[in-house]
Order: C-alpha cells, then sequence, then structure tokens
C-alpha cells in the first residue's frame, strides 16, 4: 500500500511540476513594453486577446508567403486586407504582439477595425488616420484568409518551418516548441475557427469597411442561437468620444443602434468580443483605459477643404457657399447631429428614419440580457446595455474621411446622400482611399479608380439598403451645393 502512495506521490509531482513548465513556457503573461505614446498604445496595445486569438509570432509572419492563394486579390501579405503597416513596425497597425510565455503571440486590438487611410491625389503615398472609420480594412477577408490556411492539408510544420528557416535563425529548444508544440496546436485553432464562423456563410459579404460586429459576440460568447439575423455595417471612427460622457440630465449612446451609454463598458465589451477573459481583464485593464482616454481626445485630421486654397485647386470650397451651407446645417441637421443638438447620440425611431433596419434587428433583448449577466461567477458591472427602436445620429467631424454614408455604408458620397433614395446609386465599389473631391467621400463609382481598386456593392443585398434619411434631399439645387460645400469642411 505505501509503494501505492508513492507512485500517486510522484505522479501527482509530475504533474504539478508539468503543469507550471507549461503555464511558463506557453501562457504566463509577459507585459508590453512601456509606453506614454497613447495613440501606439492604441494601435499596438494589447487588449488581453492572445490566449483565445493569438498566433505564434512566426507561425503568423510566415501564412502570407505559404498560402498567397487564399489571400484576396490584388493581394500584397496582410496589406491585401487593408490595413496600414508603418515602416519599422513589427506588424500592421491594429495587431499587438504580445509574449505569452516564452512565444510572441499576434493578436487584433480595436484599431484593427478603428483605423483610417487616405490620399488627396493619385500619386501620393497613403496617410494614416489615427482611431478612423476603417474604411479600406476587411475584417472578415482576414477571418477567411485563417479559415483556409487552417483548412490546407499543406498547413504542416515541415513547410512552416521551412519558411520561417528563410527569416529567422530559431534556437533548438523554440524549434521543437513550434514543430512539435505551436503548429499543431495553431492548425487545430484555425479549424475551430472555421467551425465558429460557419454561420457567415448564409449572409451577405461585409465587404472593406464593414462588419457584423455582435452576431460573432451572439453565437460564440453568448451562446444564442443563430437567429438568421444580418447585422452588416460600416466601422464608425472613434474620435473625440469625450462628449458622449454622461451628464446630470442625458446620457449618449454609443454604437449605431445606441445599443450601450457608457464608454467604457463599450471598450471592454469589444475586448470580450475579440477573446479577451476574466483572466486577462486584471492584467489588461490598465491599457484598455489608456486605449479610453486616446479615442476621447483623439480627433480627426483637418478638412483638405477650404476656402484659403486657390480656385483651380480641387479642394477650393467658396466661403460664401460654406457660410450658407453652415445656415443650412444649423436649421436642418444640428439638431440631430451637433453636439449640443436636443437629439444628438438619442436613437431616432427606424419608423423616422426608414433605413435599413437589419443591423437594428441583429440586436436582440435576449443578447441585451445574456451580455448584462455574462460570465456566471464573474462580475463585470455592465449595467448600461439597452435594446432600442433607431439608430444613432453621430457627429459629422470628419465626415470626409466617412464615406460611404449612413449606418451601413449604402450611399458613396455626400452628393448621393442628397438625392431621393431612388436617385442614389445602386451599385458601387468600396475600399478605395482616394478622396472624392467633387462629390464628398471617396472614389467610389463605375468610371473612376475606385472601380479597379475597390470592392463591387450591389444595394439589393439583404442589409444593404440605401433608403431613407431624408433629411436635405428636397433641399433646392443650389441650396443643396452650399450644404455640401459646409460639409466638406467638418
Amino acid at each position: 500500500m505505501r509503494r501505492v502512495w508513492k507512485w500517486l506521490f510522484a505522479v501527482l509531482i509530475l504533474i504539478v511540476v508539468g503543469a507550471f513548465a507549461l503555464f511558463f513556457l506557453l501562457f504566463r503573461p509577459v507585459a508590453q513594453p512601456k509606453t506614454n505614446d497613447l495613440a501606439e498604445v492604441f494601435n499596438h496595445g494589447s487588449i488581453g486577446n492572445e490566449e483565445a486569438q493569438g498566433i505564434p509570432y512566426w507561425i503568423w509572419r510566415g501564412l502570407p508567403q505559404l498560402f498567397p492563394e487564399h489571400l484576396p486579390a490584388n493581394a500584397d501579405g496582410y496589406r491585401a486586407f487593408g490595413l496600414y503597416w508603418r515602416a519599422g513596425d513589427e506588424v500592421p497597425v491594429g495587431l499587438s504582439v504580445k509574449t505569452l510565455g516564452v512565444i510572441e503571440r499576434v493578436a487584433p486590438n480595436c484599431a484593427f477595425c478603428h483605423q483610417g487611410s487616405y490620399r488627396l491625389h493619385a500619386d501620393e503615398p497613403a496617410r494614416l488616420v489615427d482611431a478612423g472609420a476603417g474604411t479600406r480594412v476587411n475584417p472578415q477577408a482576414y477571418i477567411r484568409f485563417l479559415i483556409d490556411v487552417g483548412a490546407d492539408p499543406r498547413f504542416t510544420a515541415g513547410r512552416v518551418m521551412a519558411e520561417i528557416d528563410k527569416i529567422y535563425d530559431m534556437p533548438l529548444w523554440e524549434r521543437a516548441l513550434y514543430r512539435f508544440v505551436l503548429i499543431p496546436a495553431t492548425r487545430a485553432a484555425l479549424q475551430e475557427q472555421g467551425r465558429r464562423f460557419a454561420w457567415m456563410k448564409d449572409r451577405p459579404d461585409w465587404g472593406p469597411g464593414r462588419i457584423d460586429p455582435f452576431n460573432p459576440v451572439k453565437f460564440q460568447n453568448l451562446q444564442l442561437a443563430d437567429d438568421g439575423t444580418i447585422g452588416n455595417s460600416d466601422m464608425m471612427p472613434l474620435w473625440s468620444l469625450a462628449d458622449v460622457a454622461a451628464t446630470n440630465t442625458r446620457r449618449f449612446s454609443l454604437h449605431w443602434d445606441g445599443l450601450q451609454t457608457d464608454l467604457y463598458e463599450t471598450v471592454v465589451s469589444g475586448a470580450i468580443g475579440d477573446g479577451m477573459t476574466y483572466k486577462s481583464y486584471g492584467g489588461t485593464e490598465g491599457e484598455l483605459r489608456r486605449i479610453t482616454d486616446f479615442i476621447r481626445l483623439q480627433g480627426p485630421p483637418p478638412s483638405p477643404f477650404s476656402p484659403a486654397r486657390s480656385a483651380g485647386d480641387p479642394y477650393h470650397v467658396d466661403a460664401a457657399a460654406v457660410d450658407a451651407g453652415h445656415a443650412i446645417y444649423a436649421a436642418q441637421c444640428a439638431v440631430c447631429h451637433d453636439a449640443k443638438g436636443a437629439r444628438y447620440r438619442t436613437p431616432i425611431s427606424i419608423v423616422e428614419l426608414g433605413t435599413d433596419r437589419h443591423r437594428l434587428d441583429m440586436w436582440t433583448p435576449a443578447a441585451r440580457d445574456r451580455y448584462v449577466a455574462y460570465e456566471p461567477g464573474y462580475a463585470w458591472g455592465f449595467a448600461n446595455f439597452q435594446k432600442t427602436d433607431g439608430y444613432v445620429a453621430t457627429g459629422l467631424r470628419g465626415l470626409w474621411l466617412r464615406g460611404p454614408y449612413l449606418h451601413n455604408g449604402s450611399v458613396p458620397t455626400l452628393r448621393a446622400l442628397l438625392l431621393p433614395p431612388a436617385e442614389r446609386p445602386k451599385q458601387f465599389y468600396r475600399g478605395y482611399d482616394l478622396v472624392d473631391a467633387d462629390n464628398g467621400g471617396f472614389r467610389s463609382l463605375p468610371d473612376t479608380p475606385g472601380a479597379k481598386f475597390g470592392t463591387f456593392y450591389d444595394t439589393n443585398q439583404p442589409g444593404n439598403g440605401n433608403g431613407g434619411h431624408l433629411w436635405g434631399t428636397d433641399l433646392p439645387p443650389e441650396a443643396k451645393e452650399q450644404l455640401l460645400s459646409y460639409l466638406k469642411t467638418l
């Protein structure tokens, strides 16, 4: 009997030592280097999702070279997904690198969707816009790329290690860890991702600049049944959100349908949706609060449209027209879109708006209730989720960088938004970054370079409807031009 106890004790010791070694090698979080640059924290800071979403760095680096056929057309590595990759950065904007144990892992953060880029002239390089509307980013294409890689029988340890050997002289201990543990585990995780996102096959594509933000949360995190809803909507810019702080008399709504009224809860719930857990929250809370500080303070770049430009400049706007347009805006738009307006960031009934309601119907009372009670046994303190019956009118700063327009990005330009719905373009192209100096927004119509470099958008698809929002559509032609001149300058 004593011998049995000795064996059991030895097995127990081995289990404890093995668990400790596993934690030390693969899961012990190592803090990222400290920085006082809040933009850097926003663009590359960890949101605590590396354990759930993180891909070992050297595997991630090699995937575009190993599987170029799974990249979108006109592929250029990870830039093919519309991500902005600054020279000298380890990864593109919107991805973090954090070490767990002894292995660096790459995972998406808030900036993956909330980044922007643009060009004023076709022959100049794109400029990064921190916390922008993500008009070129295609998160669905990135998800599909990883799913396709995981399902590809050529994703073997031999091929991956051969690719890594081209760029990194890996030490023996790390080589063994990658070959026998990390590559098989990554392949299995990507295959599981394919099963978790199978519901996407039954819905219209998101396309660049858009995402179905809460159906993944509903089906995976909240474990609600697939209800067939379509939440496809534009990714919002995260600019100047200090003005959504609650006052003694008002709370301001966030997200297109106003499902939240607290900025920090929005940041935390977003991180949960991307893989953060209560176990990683403690080590991530400080970074999430710094990200929140950044989006409170960060504003859009100044508009290039100005009366100060010479008359022949494509970004010149007439001063008298801008003044007249400002008066029209104050009379017809400010009550909803100005930060001091009575209806600012208040859900406006879908009956009054008349826009496509798919995004509104995606967020259900059951989803609200389930998220409030998320993760039994752990109190997140969520107190500001709600179900509404309309969409929120946001501020219009940086409007020149936010095309296409409406919550689902179904109207390509500001000029088109001032047309009756029946006269708005039915089909256009999204995802090109050259500003449309004539019409406001980006070049997007069939007879522009947007057709060559963008992605086709069809308003006849479910969730893509371009109706509603009739304000300004009945103005005389001269008044429309004046309002357009003013809106370009915001």
